[in-house]
């Protein structure tokens, strides 16, 4: 019987943590690319809410992913970087990473409480039923999809800073930062 690892070794991360960030990695990017592309579809068209609809469950799979990745990361930590890094640099990638978990757990929650509290609900693909709001109130409905907005737009940075980084370790760094997720 196979057992599934969810600890690092000493130098890289276990097989599940490796697999949920780049699927982490990928879905963001499908969830970006999804709400960019409904500015090329007509307002209120089927196929705009289609793309706005997967952008949402996009949302919600980054977040049942992520969530687990911040516990396994809280209670297990992280394989070291060799040759170790200096200190402004281990604080510069802790912080970096702080911000990319809170925007993986921040953005989707920031959806869910829209649709929350628009009046609209949460439909639930493929199963005829729907999560009800709490309230309808468009006017909070709008406020927090402004907050979702701007933070997606400010993660681009980081999201870019974040891939910059790791391009650096690869071709740069000499070190084994990349090496421990692939």
């Amino acid at each position: 019987m196979t057992t599934i690892s969810f600890a690092a070794s000493s130098a890289r991360y276990s097989a599940w943590r490796r697999r949920a960030h780049w699927l982490t990695f990928a879905l963001v990017v499908l969830a970006y690319l999804s709400i960019e592309s409904r500015s090329f579809l007509e307002r209120g068209s089927a196929a705009r809410m289609a793309v706005v609809q997967l952008h949402y469950w996009l949302g919600i799979a980054v977040l049942l992913i992520t969530l687990p990745r911040v516990l396994l990361r809280t209670r297990e930590g992280t394989p070291p970087v060799t040759p170790p890094p200096g200190a402004a640099a281990r604080l510069a990638a802790w912080t970096m990473h702080l911000a990319l978990f809170i925007f993986l757990v921040v953005q989707p929650v920031l959806g869910i409480a829209t649709r929350l509290v628009s009046g609209r609900g949460i439909g639930v693909p493929f199963t005829g039923w729907a999560i009800p709001s709490v309230m309808a109130d468009r006017a909070l409905a709008k406020a927090i999809e402004g907050v979702h907005e701007q933070l997606g737009t400010v993660f681009y940075a980081v999201i870019g800073l974040h891939i910059a980084a790791a391009l650096w370790h690869w071709f740069k760094g000499r070190d084994n930062v990349m090496q421990r997720m692939l």
